[in-house]
């Protein structure tokens, strides 16, 4: 299947077989060296959509989605950090031909880390997109009330509609006050977003926010011993804490302490969403680090 993202690239979707799962991926025009795209939980590949059209002129874009997430294939409880990692790795390892930029956010940031940890010679650079560096259980309320009320829809399904009409109602405690607001009243949280964001929950597996949710997707995660295994140049993209951003300013000073080679851009009037809400100050920062490497 081709995907016309713009007037100046195509994708092409295509399914690679792991061993243990097939993987749905996309890949653009061969413009450049390989750039590998990683979502993160409930989503898939398309949410990097708004920023692809830029990158796929100076670079191959390849964007995968994780086992259980869009067309890829699901294991029953088989959504822990190593196995989507090792996935990757094996993605990489057979269908990208040169070391690749990994670019990863949220779940899939921390998918890049363990892969450029544990592989290095299959990544030449890492940008994590606000992901946690030092893994903590979901204490966060307004990450469980969302993540729950996500595994919901999914388990329930219908259309498209619907389950964007779900999202839109799901009702997040706001940290730090006594009250809560609903998705659909959070800036940016438009119809055309929410339907897009319900199309994510329509394939994904329930199983993924399950374990997420009980800490067994998190369970061995040394973030710590992970950063260490990293040499290559990383670009750490944090959000704003106060707009739900998961990669703390702790995470940030261990990772700027242990990697050897690290660039770091907060956003402080961006959320947890980055680019998949507002593309170009993301882009700007990608962009410059792609260049400087």
């Amino acid at each position: 299947m081709t995907v016309v993202v713009d007037d100046h690239s195509s994708i092409v979707e295509r399914t690679f077989d792991t061993g243990e799962v097939r993987l749905n991926y996309a890949e653009g025009p061969a413009n450049g060296p390989p750039l590998v795209l990683l979502h993160g939980l409930g989503r898939r590949w398309q949410v990097f959509l708004p920023v692809i059209p830029a990158l796929s002129l100076r670079w191959h874009i390849f964007a995968v989605d994780l086992r259980g997430h869009g067309k890829s294939s699901r294991v029953a409880r088989g959504y822990h950090g190593p196995e989507y990692s090792e996935d990757i790795a094996r993605f990489l390892g057979k269908c990208v031909s040169a070391p690749a930029v990994l670019f990863g956010h949220s779940l899939g940031g921390m998918l890049g880390m363990w892969v450029a940890s544990h592989h290095p010679e299959l990544v030449r650079a890492l940008i994590l997109g606000d992901n946690l560096i030092v893994a903590r259980h979901l204490r966060n309320p307004m990450y469980t009330a969302l993540f729950s009320g996500l595994r919901d829809l999914a388990r329930k399904g219908g259309s498209v509609e619907q389950v964007a009409d779900g999202i839109g109602k799901i009702v997040l405690p706001i940290p730090g006050a006594d009250e809560s607001v609903t998705i659909r009243e959070l800036p940016g949280n438009d119809e055309a977003y929410l339907l897009s964001w319900a199309r994510c929950v329509q394939q994904a597996d329930p199983g993924t926010y399950d374990m997420t949710l009980d800490g067994s997707s998190l369970q061995g995660w040394d973030g710590e011993a992970v950063l260490r295994g990293i040499a290559c140049p990383t670009l750490l993209l944090q959000a704003s804490q106060e707009l739900g951003g998961l990669m703390s300013d702790a995470d940030v000073a261990l990772a700027t302490r242990l990697l050897p080679h690290h660039t770091h851009v907060k956003f402080r009037n961006l959320g947890h969403a980055l680019f998949i809400q507002q593309p170009e100050p993301v882009l700007r920062a990608v962009t410059n680090f792609l260049e400087s490497l």
